[in-house]
């Protein structure tokens, strides 16, 4: 189905006004619009938005223990698909197949990458002795190197300031700080300043821990911190998982990180995290190195590593998507189709991402026992 391109704001009249504009919010609001709904999108791009910051890193296995990607064969072919028809509709590059070489530090590591490549559901993925002579001598030799497959890196910040350009374009896009106290309730509508909808979404990503609606759910953000570096005497294509993660963004510059903190003082860049990613980029590479930037970001993670879509409780035309958290890239397509089907009436949610989940929960976000409830 193709987009509406009549979707230009003649009125205030929407059938969704979607909050934030992230990667979520793109997201939801593209597949929206695929299905014929008038969207309005509030957006003010503030400090510690990840999606502009984001390497776009969609991983088939991760962490420490080897662990295959939630509903991973699923949800990489929408993405793909997602993906493919954006960079059409844009003109642009989004999806890079990518390939990982992954730093085994120790014997243990090494057996476990090499029993895990053996399981029927890793064997695509998970492969041992990887070519790596072109840098071997200018990276610091772990004990053994594993391969994965499968991967893919997506120019999310890309994405996200193109399809701004488009909401502009269409007069669909107020760049605005949303001032809860102007949300008004009426004749079934949710008016904000001079706008009207059926339906308001939150997309907001973090900022949802401040959103008066939905600041009971479980959310425990994270703050990352990462380096845009570049590497004098070291280029590479492939993606290197060594102390960090060092990617390639193209004309030669490389995304090193990234740190994960439960606390944390504010948005802004930290001293201890600079000096935290330089000390173990030092332990990864033997060149030296030119620094471009330090970045930070606030992640909108879960207590359940999985995202929240739904309907609230008491508010019956305000929804949330969030709770994307480090994979987006990989879970936000198929979701944000998934929500867009829910608000137009055409389908439901996966209990694993509805918030119904956490009915349970108390203002405070601490799970509660229904009468009757076993411990």
């Amino acid at each position: 189905m193709k987009i509406n391109p009549l979707n230009l704001a003649s009125s205030n009249d929407f059938d969704c006004i979607i909050v934030g504009q992230g990667l979520a919010g793109t997201l939801l609001s593209y597949f929206l619009l695929l299905e014929n709904q008038r969207v309005a999108v509030i957006d003010y791009p503030i400090q510690g938005r990840t999606s502009h910051i984001a390497a776009g890193l969609i991983n088939p296995v991760t962490g420490r223990r080897i662990a295959k990607s939630w509903r991973f064969e699923e949800l990489v072919g929408f993405a793909r698909q997602t993906y493919e028809a954006l960079e059409l509709k844009l003109s642009i590059a989004l999806w890079k197949d990518q390939t990982i070489h992954r730093a085994l530090h120790n014997t243990f590591e090494e057996n476990e990458w090499l029993r895990r490549s053996s399981f029927p559901e890793f064997q695509a993925y998970l492969f041992d002795e990887p070519s790596i002579g072109e840098i071997k001598d200018k990276i610091h030799e772990p004990h053994g190197w594993g391969e994965l497959r499968g991967a893919a890196q997506i120019a999310l910040p890309l994405l996200i300031e193109k399809w701004k350009e488009q909401l502009v374009n269409q007069g669909l896009y107020f760049n605005e700080i949303f001032d809860y106290q102007q949300l008004r309730f009426e004749n079934d509508r949710i008016n904000y300043r001079d706008l009207s909808a059926e339906k308001m979404i939150f997309c907001e990503g973090a900022k949802a821990t401040e959103n008066p609606f939905f600041n009971h759910l479980p959310f425990l953000p994270t703050k990352g911190e990462l380096l845009l570096v570049r590497f004098h005497e070291l280029n590479f294509e492939q993606i290197l998982k060594h102390n960090l993660f060092l990617i390639p963004m193209g004309n030669g510059i490389y995304w090193v990180g990234a740190t994960s903190r439960y606390e944390y003082d504010g948005p802004n860049p930290s001293d201890y995290a600079r000096k935290y990613l330089i000390n173990e980029l030092d332990k990864t590479v033997k060149v030296s190195y030119e620094i471009i930037s330090h970045e930070a970001g606030i992640r909108p993670t879960v207590a359940d590593v999985r995202p929240l879509l739904g309907r609230h409780s008491e508010f019956h035309n305000l929804f949330i998507f969030n709770g994307l958290g480090t994979k987006g890239a990989l879970m936000g397509p198929f979701f944000a189709q998934q929500m867009a089907k829910y608000l137009v009436g055409f389908g439901g949610l996966d209990e694993d991402v509805d918030i119904k989940r956490f009915d349970n929960l108390d203002k405070k976000g601490h799970f509660f026992k229904t009468p009757g409830q076993e411990d």
